[in-house]
């Protein structure tokens, strides 16, 4: 026989699902105010105590673990559930650790990458500020340059018109010192 858990008398099922030791009371507690049997009114009191010892600081077991542990579930029927696959939390719970902790790989490898791709950038920028004011420098330097091969320029094409000058004056003095003597 079914009993809806969700079923009290004059009320509608609040569409949230109960635990499963709730579940139980309401499936084997009458509305009499008596148990379906002493069975299962020492299963429930047994999850109880185990919940509240679970509670109070004892490695804790969730409620499923504490209901498969009274009731010593069979594989194909969940006492006080019925008939039916009892899903496999396990390895349900390692395929989704497995899914997380791809995800967290993935998604440190992406910040990774990520960072390493901002340190590229950055390196890039400065860089390109380095390359800039090294090109500045060699127009400052150019422009020197260009300053200081002017001056030459200028001072050798003094030099040679005073030595054009001063040799033609040379001539005239030493002709003039042939002369006087």
């Amino acid at each position: 026989m079914w009993i809806n858990p969700h079923r009290k008398c004059g009320t509608k099922p609040e569409g949230v699902k109960p635990y499963r030791i709730e579940f139980y009371k309401r499936t084997h507690y009458t509305s009499e105010k008596r148990w379906s049997s002493v069975e299962a009114e020492t299963h429930y009191n047994n999850m109880i105590d185990l919940k509240d010892i679970s509670a109070s600081g004892e490695p804790s077991m969730t409620i499923d673990e504490i209901v498969d542990t009274v009731l010593r579930t069979k594989s194909g029927y969940i006492k006080g559930l019925s008939y039916g696959r009892k899903p496999n939390t396990t390895r349900a719970t390692q395929r989704r650790m497995a899914e997380l902790e791809y995800s967290l790989k993935k998604a440190k490898q992406e910040a990774v990458a990520e960072t390493e791709v901002e340190n590229q950038q950055s390196r890039i920028l400065d860089q390109q500020s380095q390359i800039q004011d090294q090109q500045s420098q060699i127009k400052a330097l150019n422009s020197q340059l260009d300053t200081v091969v002017a001056r030459q320029e200028d001072m050798f094409r003094k030099i040679k018109l005073f030595a054009h000058s001063s040799s033609s004056r040379l001539e005239v003095m030493q002709t003039y010192m042939i002369f006087s003597i």
